[in-house]
């Protein structure tokens, strides 16, 4: 994305988060706009801040970090608010986490035991609006037919109220198609794409494009 990149740390140790934001100061293109060990933090009041990558640590205070971004994506979506982009940190590296963070609502984890030269990287990747890249990561991990046949039914019937070209355009994303070789290969602008894909997220009632990757791959379309 053009311009500085707002981050927001959520959580944690002060230690950690003060790691953090001195490599993230030291990063040209990165501002950090907010720091808070998140005690009496509330998912409507994340929705007041400004920023265009947030971390959240795992345990937060009184609550999962899961719980809590499940919650704040969930009011967004009533609000009609345009969320910036959630990681969720935890210590270890742990394909089920990345699985879970996504899931909730997150583009992915990100880990204490990487270090902080992978922690920058990973917000930089997290910045793009519609950054999908964990999930396309952990895709082959997810598991088909986790779906119940009431779920199945209503995705089913979803589905198939997209047009012909719509249907190309989702067919291209479940294959891991880029935006860009999927407006080539459809021959739709770019918008196009995007716009078919955030239809798609709102028929099936998701948050995130992460979420929509992982959840056709359980509905057995990847």
């Amino acid at each position: 994305m053009a311009g500085t990149i707002r981050v927001a740390l959520i959580g944690g140790s002060d230690a950690l988060r003060q790691s953090r934001r001195e490599v993230l100061d030291r990063t040209s293109g990165i501002e950090v706009v907010y720091d808070s060990d998140s005690f009496a933090l509330s998912q409507l009041a994340v929705l007041d801040l400004t920023f265009d990558v947030a971390i959240f640590d795992q345990r937060l205070s009184n609550i999962s970090a899961y719980e809590f971004v499940s919650g704040v994506q969930a009011t967004a979506k009533v609000t009609g608010f345009e969320l910036g982009r959630i990681l969720i940190s935890s210590s270890f590296s742990d394909p089920k986490l990345r699985i879970a963070a996504i899931e909730a609502g997150a583009v992915d984890a990100v880990f204490v035991s990487d270090g902080l030269e992978n922690f920058v990287e990973i917000v930089k990747l997290a910045s793009i609006p519609d950054a999908d890249f964990g999930a396309r990561e952990v895709i082959h991990l997810v598991e088909e037919d986790l779906v119940d046949s009431a779920k199945y039914a209503f995705a089913n019937s979803a589905l198939e109220s997209l047009d012909e070209k719509e249907v190309a355009i989702l067919r291209n994303f479940c294959d891991l198609k880029t935006d860009s070789q999927i407006a080539q290969i459809v021959k739709v602008p770019k918008l196009k794409v995007r716009t078919t894909l955030v239809k798609v997220q709102n028929l099936l009632m998701l948050n995130t494009r992460s979420q929509l990757l992982l959840m056709l791959k359980k509905l057995g379309a990847i």
